[in-house]
């Protein structure tokens, strides 16, 4: 097993020296994607926060109470890993990475409710998870309205003598209802990955725009033969997002339901316009390595301006404007809604407008670049 595994290092080493170009790519537009989304899909594969570690400190210690909790515990978005005694304990294993959520009944809770009143549960949840909170507080609330409604309904029948259909009224009186679109499970795995793993791999395409305009550096092109590169390569860019995609599709039960011809042209358009990005720097910069590292930087902060993460509707206004400038802000949102929603062709060409405009201005400045730099050439040939 070792021999055939230095045999194996040997020839891919003796291969990387005779076509590193080649290696390079496999790299950088196949087996980085690949495993990049198996890891991001593997480890998001709960979709949701489950099993949350929590404290329960229970002062009223009835039988109400302590159904309560156990109610609580039966609960998956739930594990209880201590019944502390006091208050202090909750904050002190939040701090100390043992809970991300604590539970504080109070004294005479139970009796509380028999007299009408209206007794407080404290729940303490650790704010730097946001994941955490976005979906434990909402599953505590429901538990909690649960728990209300119920006890109510059992006051009204026995004690009033009810009918169940005028106990539900007097109980809940306002029926609140809400539907949630496009995501209603609340999996954060759908909302974040298929523009995440695009982020990621627009980095390498970028990069390798770069590189590619290097290799065309100091010879002779015609402004076609570059086009034809670019076309090219951000084709390959387009199959590197793509393969990310269909593996969570295949693997982690990722839906896609709109437009699959929308969703390819879109990535492709996407794809290219990072791989311009790349080639116009290294265009410009002659140093192939700080060109490459350029081009990295541009694109890195696509993900927080683009608005995928944090809306662009709460950025400040000057904020706003530039996310529209950047082509993951018509991506991103767009990839995940067609993954998530039935969009048709129709719904996608805003999108597919706004990536053939940033397309047609970048190759309006690399015409522009190449023009300047072949007039620049042959005049210090002239002085020459």
């Amino acid at each position: 097993m070792r021999q055939k595994l230095f045999d194996f290092s040997k020839a891919f080493y003796l291969y990387k020296k005779r076509h590193p170009k080649r290696v390079m790519t496999f790299l950088v537009f196949i087996a980085v994607p690949l495993v990049t989304g198996m890891i991001l899909g593997y480890e998001m594969s709960s979709n949701v926060a489950t099993a949350i570690p929590t404290v329960v400190v229970n002062h009223d210690d009835s039988e109400f109470s302590r159904n309560l909790v156990d109610y609580i515990s039966d609960n998956n978005t739930f594990h209880i890993v201590e019944q502390a005694d006091n208050d202090e304990r909750v904050e002190e294993a939040i701090y100390m990475r043992e809970a991300y959520a604590g539970i504080i009944i109070p004294e005479g809770f139970y009796r509380h409710m028999k007299e009408g009143k209206s007794p407080q549960i404290l729940t303490v949840y650790d704010g730097s998870t946001l994941a955490v909170i976005s979906y434990s507080s909402g599953t505590m609330r429901e538990i909690l309205e649960t728990i209300k409604t119920g006890y109510m309904m059992n006051i009204y029948e026995g004690k009033l003598g009810m009918t169940p259909s005028n106990v539900t009224q007097h109980a809940v009186p306002i029926d609140v209802t809400y539907r949630l679109l496009l995501n209603p499970g609340r999996n954060f795995r759908y909302f974040v990955l298929p523009g995440m793993l695009a982020a990621l791999i627009q980095v390498g395409i970028s990069c390798m725009g770069a590189e590619r305009a290097g290799d065309l550096r100091g010879r002779e092109h015609s402004f076609p033969e570059h086009l034809k590169t670019i076309a090219h390569w951000g084709g390959l860019g387009a199959i590197s997002i793509s393969i990310t995609l269909l593996e969570q599709y295949l693997f982690f039960d990722l839906p896609y339901k709109g437009s699959l011809t929308g969703g390819i042209l879109l990535t492709y358009l996407y794809a290219t316009a990072i791989l311009l990005t790349g080639y116009l720097v290294g265009s410009v910069i002659s140093d192939r390595t700080f060109a490459a590292q350029v081009a990295a930087i541009l694109v890195l902060p696509a993900t927080i301006l683009g608005g995928y993460t944090w809306p662009v509707l709460a950025m400040p206004t000057a904020f706003q404007y530039v996310a529209k400038l950047i082509p993951f802000y018509y991506y991103g949102t767009t990839i995940r809604n067609l993954c998530l929603t039935n969009l048709e062709f129709h719904h996608v060409l805003p999108a597919i407008y706004a990536m053939l405009g940033f397309i047609a201005f970048e190759t309006g400045l690399l015409f522009l670049i190449k023009y300047v730099m072949k007039h620049v050439t042959r005049h210090k040939e002239a002085v020459a």
